[in-house]
């Protein structure tokens, strides 16, 4: 996604949301890519973003598509973990977490990278970065948002699964299902798409390409998507190349 400076959004009512300790505590974080097997699979949720289009490697890899809505806690004993695994975006987003539809809370406060796909000279996080939310108690409904370029707008729009219920009414999250056979472990892969509206070719305009914040979720568990729906068009342009954004101007 590529923005430039008069791109300005409606204003609406400013997001609400605190960061849990649990969140945000730093001997919380670790990184997917701190032993060989977790550098191996970021390795494969990367190669997913670079490619011209998600659905095309589906073929490959065999990926399960999942109603993004009906994301929940896998159950068990098992911790939610979340990676940073790359952004094509030159907005500034935040990753917020709602379980049952309660309180948003902060994951990450600042998607940016310089290591990524659009990198920012500033950029603080690192690809494969992670956190661990935690388990949740009976059967919980998860729903992760952004907030599109939440760290320089306060009145940015917020997105999340339920296109009912973001501001342009449309889909602005795509979600995978990885299993990797080596531990026997399932993840959700999530790509975001961050300006508002349908497609569009003008300077600012939407890309529908759901690579402007892509993460990896560990202990989530979702629905497939119904074989017999027919996917909206921004569902068959998936997460576009963050590598052809690469050779691209990006322009504030």
């Amino acid at each position: 996604m590529i923005v430039t400076p008069h791109l300005k959004h409606a204003v609406l009512p400013v997001f609400m949301a605190t960061s849990l300790g649990l969140f945000s505590t730093p001997a919380n974080a670790f990184s997917l890519r701190d032993t060989e097997h977790g550098e191996s699979l970021f390795q494969v949720f990367n190669s997913l973003v670079n490619t011209e289009s998600f659905r095309l490697v589906d073929e490959e890899l065999n990926l399960r598509e999942l109603r993004a809505e009906s994301l929940r806690w896998a159950g068990g004993s098992k911790s939610v973990d979340i990676f940073f695994i790359n952004e094509g975006a030159g907005f500034r987003n935040q990753l917020f977490l709602t379980a049952n539809g309660n309180e948003p809370q902060m994951i990450f406060s600042d998607i940016s990278s310089k290591e990524s796909g659009l990198p920012e000279i500033d950029g603080m996080m690192a690809l494969g970065y992670g956190k661990s939310l935690g388990g949740f108690s009976s059967d919980t409904s998860l729903d992760f948002l952004i907030k599109a370029n939440g760290l320089l707008d306060p009145n940015g729009y917020i997105y999340g699964a339920n296109p009912e219920l973001n501001p342009d009414k449309l889909q602005h999250v795509v979600a995978y299902e990885y299993f990797d056979e080596v531990m026997s472990e399932s993840w959700v892969i999530l790509g975001f798409e961050d300006i508002y509206g349908e497609y569009s070719t003008e300077v600012g305009g939407s890309d529908r390409d759901f690579n402007d914040v892509v993460v990896a979720v560990k202990g989530a568990a979702g629905d497939s998507v119904e074989t017999e729906d027919v996917p909206e068009p921004s569902a068959m342009l998936s997460l576009m190349v963050v590598s052809g954004l690469m050779g691209v101007t990006r322009r504030r």
